[in-house]
């Protein structure tokens, strides 16, 4: 008499929203599996979308068989056919929740998938649950637009995470690949040596130089680096991608700071002018700059005279672009050489 009274309450028991319960598989319908609840007025039903998550789902199915045991989750109290509506997937989430914490606790590196694109970053999913990674912390060069990422793998470290109300779980690809980079640096600045020629490709360009790279770490080519000649701009020079020989001629680990230079591989122009200049000779040169009190002409790279306006010509001239033109092969005379101050005198007049 006991028993069956327990069994009649038992039967009488009702379901709540959240219950944990297990039954046997009874069959598998097209989409949803049959559940056998003993001791209940009815049985249970699993959607297929509650079974699991979406990438072990075909996996699930597969293996599921009549008579497995099944643990799930009370949704639904009654659906149209009178059946409690079960779970699977939101009991393997409880699961997976403990899995992520642990992921949080030992910073493990993991991957999840990547299923939609908002503004504020990706939506991600791991095992059925949400992760979101903000845009952030995407890359290490923040973009505005990822949708490229959405159905990719993207391997991330949990960087928060809390059994709130709602559940917190934020991720970050970006700590990763900064991480590889530092292990990138240090072994790049294990080689890094002050006098050292290397070969280094040009990455990008600025108004005041262009960035190299050398192995992994990026090193400055000031444009008063590039040539001894004046350069106006890097990008007239060099190219995007073009490998160069460089010196290395300061680097400092601890504000990351390596700065090089091209020119440093070229014989300083102005070592031993007065030798290759003596006073009283003629020479050719070109005219490469202009102004109110005379003109510039470049004998080589690097090496510049100028001729004052009052030794241009014969005539008196009010401007010397009226005579001169930028570009323009001229012949002078070499009045002085100041090697000190790094100076030169011409006459165009005196040459004629």
């Amino acid at each position: 008499m006991e028993d069956q009274l327990k069994l009649m309450e038992e039967m009488d028991r009702r379901f709540r929203i959240g219950d944990e319960i297990k039954g046997e598989v009874l069959s598998l319908g097209r989409d949803e599996v049959i559940i056998s609840l003993v001791g209940y007025k009815s049985d249970g039903v699993i959607p297929f979308k509650e079974l699991t998550s979406e990438e072990n789902l075909e996996s699930c199915l597969e293996n599921i068989k009549v008579g497995d045991e099944i643990t799930a989750k009370v949704i639904k109290l009654k659906n149209e056919d009178g059946n409690v509506v079960l779970s699977r997937l939101e009991y393997e989430k409880k699961e997976t929740l403990k899995e992520l914490e642990e992921k949080f606790n030992s910073q493990e590196i993991f991957k999840v998938n990547v299923k939609d694109f908002i503004e504020k970053g990706l939506i991600c999913y791991y095992k059925g649950v949400r992760v979101f990674v903000p845009s952030s912390q995407v890359d290490i060069r923040f973009s505005n637009d990822r949708r490229n990422l959405i159905g990719s793998e993207l391997e991330i470290k949990l960087i928060d995470f809390a059994l709130g109300n709602p559940v917190k779980i934020v991720g970050s690809r970006r700590v990763i690949l900064e991480e590889e980079k530092r292990k990138v640096e240090d072994a790049a600045w294990e080689n890094i040596k002050v006098g050292d020629i290397v070969k280094a490709e040009i990455k990008r360009f600025t108004n005041f130089g262009a960035f190299a790279d050398l192995n992994g770490v990026d090193g400055l080519i000031h444009l008063s680096q590039i040539s001894w000649n004046h350069v106006k701009s890097a990008e007239s020079v060099l190219k995007k991608g073009q490998i160069v020989d460089v010196k290395i001629i300061e680097a400092d680990r601890e504000n990351n700071r390596i700065s090089l230079s091209i020119k440093a591989l070229t014989p300083e122009p102005w070592s031993n002018i007065e030798e290759k200049y003596p006073e009283g000779s003629a020479v050719l040169g070109k005219v490469v700059r202009i102004n109110d009190f005379g003109a510039f002409v470049e004998l080589e790279p690097g090496v510049d005279g100028l001729v004052h306006i009052s030794k241009i010509s014969n005539e008196r001239i009010n401007n010397p672009a009226d005579v001169l033109n930028i570009g323009e092969e001229v012949k002078a005379i070499i009045l002085s050489v100041d090697a000190e101050n790094k100076k030169i005198a011409l006459s165009i007049r005196d040459a004629e």
